[in-house]
Order: C-alpha cells, then sequence, then structure tokens
C-alpha cells in the first residue's frame, strides 16, 4: 500500500473528462483491477490486509495520475498513460508474486514495476512513455543508492 508517485506531480483538480479518461486507460490496459478516483488523495496500488478479509486490491488515483511541470524530475513528467502502466503492472508484480515486499528495497521494487511496465504494453505505450519509464527507473535506483550511501 504504497504511493508509487514522487512528489511534483499534478496538483490541479481533475474535471469529469480527465477522469473518465482515467478510467478508460486503466481499463484499456487491465479490465479486471479495481480502480477508484478519490479528491485529493495520492495514487496507490493497494492489497487487502489479509487475504482473509476477502477484499480485492485496487487502485486509488487522484489529481497526480497526471504529470507535473517539472521537466527535471522523471518521474513527475511521466505522463498519464505511463503512471496507470506502472500502477496496473504493480497489479501484476503483485498477482504474479514477484513484488518486493521490504521498504529498504521500495526504490528497487518501483524501478522493477517501471521497466515491468514497458515490457508488458508494448503496444499502448509510446517512445516517448517508454522513455520516461527508464528515466524513472533509473531515478529509483539513483535513490535506492542515495539512501543506502546514507545510511538509511
Amino acid at each position: 500500500n504504497r504511493e508509487s508517485l514522487l512528489a511534483g506531480r499534478n496538483s490541479r483538480a481533475l474535471l469529469n473528462d480527465d477522469v473518465r479518461r482515467v478510467f478508460n486507460t486503466f481499463l484499456g490496459l487491465e479490465p479486471n483491477l479495481s480502480v477508484r478516483y478519490s479528491a485529493g488523495s495520492r495514487t496507490v496500488f493497494r492489497v487487502p490486509a489479509r487475504e482473509a478479509d476477502g477484499g480485492d486490491c485496487e487502485v486509488t488515483f487522484g489529481e497526480d495520475i497526471y504529470p507535473g511541470n517539472s521537466v527535471l524530475d522523471p518521474n513527475s513528467s511521466l505522463s498519464m498513460q505511463a503512471a496507470v502502466a506502472h500502477e496496473v503492472s504493480h497489479y501484476y508484480r503483485w498477482r504474479d508474486k514477484t513484488e518486493i515486499n521490504d521498504d529498504a528495497l521500495e526504490q528497487i521494487d518501483e524501478a522493477l514495476t517501471s521497466l515491468e511496465a514497458i515490457l508488458r504494453f508494448p503496444r499502448q505505450l509510446n517512445d516517448h512513455d517508454v522513455r520516461q519509464l527508464v528515466a524513472d527507473a533509473i531515478q529509483r535506483l539513483q535513490l535506492y543508492s542515495q539512501r543506502r550511501q546514507a545510511g538509511e
């Protein structure tokens, strides 16, 4: 239940057409994934606390599903399509039991998720989306390395 998208993403209110476009994008990539819009919240892939709870996993998205205006931060500039592909890939990594569920390795898991999105959705992502996801993965690996060097 971690937020995938870093700071610097869109914070302006979404119009109904914006929300509908996001729902359609999720539907086009994975029709069986539960998706919910929550104004003012951060985008997050959630899994039930326990399998026995019977809850389904879901993505809750907020305004940050759309890119921000920072061109220096790869995660900030991820397109909505690339961000959705990343979140859907979290679902597949969870379903396939390939996610890394260790807080110390969170950035490694995020990097792998972005790279898997590229491989999973080659027809749905354009060249720019692919480059953005690669840049996001590199940024995540750099964040991991910096935190390790700082002793965190």
